[in-house]
């Protein structure tokens, strides 16, 4: 039974190094998601300014074809004025003349406006890309080291999952079965020594009758607290 029990230990140990390295390549995939996240929402901003750059190229040249139509109107109300023959009528011209000047003087200053806007978010954009190019780049060289760390571990885990089976191979079968029924019971570990006469599982005092039985090794001898598989801790053997 000592030998099983040896072997449980040896399956114990190679189990929470797998747990380990299995937690770890679990975390990986989801900070390269992260990472991919991050730079999507970056290049997201940068659309969002090209956008408003197109926008407002858009309005700038609606105004300046609005321009021409006004100035076109303007040039022909100011050649009608040697057609004139009333006062009323000059009058008339006059006022509508003088509305197309302001309406004029609103269009270039509404463009002019566009304009300096423009000039603006070209700026913004050319400095957001730049930006985003030089994190891209950070973001696409963190996600290669993860990729290659994931990859890594994938091996690792399998290396230790071999090394499981090869152990598991040696351990009867029923104390194998008991064993991995504890361990997704408990969720952490099966099997649990003995310090200072209590369970090192759930740190519960153990009868000194039970203890004795423990160290005596010829059975298996389960925590009457937490269920765990006994052994006794050879390191702390003052016999």
């Amino acid at each position: 039974m000592l030998e099983q029990l040896e072997l449980l230990l040896n399956l114990q140990q190679i189990d929470l190094e797998l747990g380990e390295l299995i937690a770890e390549g679990e975390l990986l995939p989801v900070r390269i998601r992260e990472l991919e996240d991050e730079k999507e929402s970056a290049k997201s901003e940068v659309r969002a300014s090209e956008a408003r750059l197109e926008d407002t190229r858009k309005s700038r040249q609606k105004l300046e074809r609005d321009l021409e139509d006004q100035t076109a109107r303007l040039a022909d109300l100011e050649s009608k004025r040697l057609m004139i023959k009333t006062n009323e009528e000059y009058a008339a011209l006059t006022h509508e003349i003088d509305f197309t000047k302001q309406e004029i003087s609103k269009t270039e200053d509404a463009a002019l406006e566009l304009m300096e806007g423009e000039a603006g978010i070209k700026r913004d954009l050319a400095a957001a890309q730049e930006a985003v190019a030089a994190r891209a780049g950070e973001i696409d060289a963190k996600i290669a080291e993860l990729t290659s760390e994931l990859g890594r571990l994938n091996d690792a885990i399998a290396i230790k999952r071999d090394e499981r089976l090869r152990v598991s191979k040696h351990i009867d079968g029923s104390t194998l079965l008991r064993y991995d029924r504890i361990l997704s019971s408990k969720g952490d570990f099966a099997v649990a020594r003995i310090a200072d006469g209590a369970c090192e599982g759930c740190y519960v005092r153990l009868p000194p009758q039970m203890v004795i039985e423990v160290r005596k090794a010829d059975r298996f001898i389960e925590c009457e607290s937490c269920g765990r598989i006994l052994c006794w801790r050879p390191e702390r053997d003052d016999g």
